[in-house]
């Protein structure tokens, strides 16, 4: 689609033989919020970072297409790409503690984005640094921007982070798993405060997520990955309420809120195949409740439903819920 701030096309990523990434086509619109989903070693975090530039050696990667506000990445040079990645493109990690340089103090981290990319110098960087500080809810920021980030909690050192994100005014926006390491409390005010940014600045923002009561509140539409691979995107909410997918249902099934009563949570046996067991048709087959022998036999198509939104699609032979579709005339949230 023309009209796409990021279009993705068969997107590979390679480490001494595991294809962590494999395949993965992504298309997000201007301004569109969108979930990606899965278990730990599905490939959402690798897929993010080898937009951004990210995968060091031995990791390879490779893609089709990667056009991203009407520029070509793929051809573009280190010093060309350097340029968007940090102010077109932003990304915000899941341990602020690490990703921040602890021999630096905060206000320093968050000019230093500000000089290479806005051209800022003197008052004019020091007061910006300022307003990104209040933006982000530091209280007391004059004092605060002289503060390293082990003098700070771990919510106010995630909350630099993003004020580093936003700085530049990205127009895309990306939180890799941005709550992991806070408590319950503090999990909230990060979320809304991604939310308020994002409606403010009009940014698109993919959030990956474990947590799909997060993601069902804030996200238009969801990518799902399971071994490297996108095995099913829709909006919201039709995702969870008709998932077409095994895998996601398994997901969906496995929350706690869908378990009240029951002796066991619902888990989902086996693991995701690593570089040596990777089946020869579908990837999710060796775990599926619904397999049949023609899972087996060859990789499944990301293939677009029976429906009128074309970013509706399953990687499925035998899809769930079709039924659910056909009253399905309008796309929602705009994605």
């Amino acid at each position: 689609m023309s009209n796409n701030l990021l279009t993705v096309r068969n997107l590979r990523v390679n480490f001494s033989g595991l294809p962590a990434v494999d395949g993965v086509d992504i298309n997000i619109a201007p301004g569109e919020v969108i979930g990606i989903v899965g278990e730990s070693g599905s490939g959402k975090s690798v897929t993010m970072m080898a937009l951004m530039g990210l995968i060091d050696a031995p990791g390879i990667v490779t893609a089709d297409e990667i056009t991203f506000n009407g520029r070509d990445l793929l051809k573009a040079t280190a010093k060309e790409r350097r340029k968007i990645v940090g102010k077109d493109i932003a990304m915000v990690f899941q341990d602020a503690l690490t990703s921040l340089n602890p021999s630096y103090t905060v206000g320093y981290q968050i000019k230093e984005v500000l000089k290479l990319h806005e051209g800022l110098r003197g008052d004019a960087l020091h007061k910006r640094a300022l307003e990104l500080l209040d933006q982000v809810g530091i209280p007391d920021a004059k004092n605060r921007i002289t503060s390293f980030p082990h003098q700070m909690s771990g919510g106010m050192n995630q909350r630099v982070m993003i004020a580093m994100a936003v700085a530049c005014n990205p127009k895309l926006l990306i939180a890799d798993e941005p709550t992991t390491a806070l408590d319950v409390t503090i999990q909230a005010q990060i979320m809304d405060l991604l939310v308020k940014l994002q409606k403010e600045r009009g940014m698109a923002l993919v959030l990956i997520s474990h947590d799909l009561a997060v993601v069902s509140e804030v996200a238009q539409r969801v990518a799902v990955m399971y071994a490297g691979e996108v095995i099913e995107t829709n909006r919201v909410p039709d995702i969870f309420a008709a998932p077409h997918h095994p895998y996601t249902e398994a997901l969906l099934a496995a929350i706690p809120e869908h378990n009240i009563g029951a002796v066991r949570l619902a888990a989902l046996p086996g693991m995701v195949p690593g570089r040596d067991d990777r089946p020869k048709g579908c990837m999710f087959a060796p775990r599926c409740k619904y397999v049949v022998d023609d899972c087996m036999k060859a990789r499944p198509a990301l293939a677009m439903l029976d429906a009128p939104d074309e970013r509706m699609r399953t990687r499925c032979i035998k899809p769930l819920n079709l039924d659910s579709i056909h009253s399905k005339t309008t796309p929602h949230g705009g994605a």
